[in-house]
């Protein structure tokens, strides 16, 4: 049985370690990169964003040269509330728009919105670190919602 079981796992490491994964955004394989890059509205919003496309603003021989500006917009509401009046739930919701000119002079515009529900906490402190937990996973993807649109440009 123990040896059953060596060979088990022997065999199960050969195939995860061999399976052939990529990642789906690498930044060495893209054939565009980001040489302007203007971003309005929401600050924290806006330095997620920056993070996620950092890796994409160095210029690279061959390839699509891209001005992007990002307009972006955060918004909470109250989704229901308790019988006191207070709130229960809220939603959260960002929106950005997007304007990539290539060099060519093409542009394109397109607009993303990523939500999500956060209940609220008796302690706000609590609910203010999840909401901005929230804010960080909601903005980095749309930070890959522009990535996919270049690489499919």
């Amino acid at each position: 049985m123990i040896n059953f079981r060596k060979i088990s796992l022997f065999l199960g490491l050969i195939l995860i370690t061999n399976c052939g994964y990529t990642p789906l955004i690498d930044s060495k394989n893209n054939n565009f990169f980001l040489s302007n890059l203007t971003l309005e509205g929401d600050r924290q919003i806006n330095n997620y964003i920056t993070n996620g496309l950092k890796k994409f603003q160095e210029k690279r021989e061959n390839a699509k040269k891209y001005n992007v500006e990002i307009i972006s917009e955060y918004i909470k509401n109250i989704s229901n509330k308790d019988d006191k009046g207070n709130p229960k739930n809220y939603t959260i919701k960002t929106v950005i728009s997007v304007k990539l000119t290539s060099e060519e002079g093409n542009v394109i515009e397109r607009a993303f919105e990523r939500s999500t529900t956060l209940s609220a906490k008796d302690k706000k402190i609590e609910e203010k670190e999840l909401e901005n937990k929230y804010k960080k996973d909601l903005s980095n993807l749309l930070s890959q919602d522009i990535i996919f649109l270049l690489r499919n440009q």
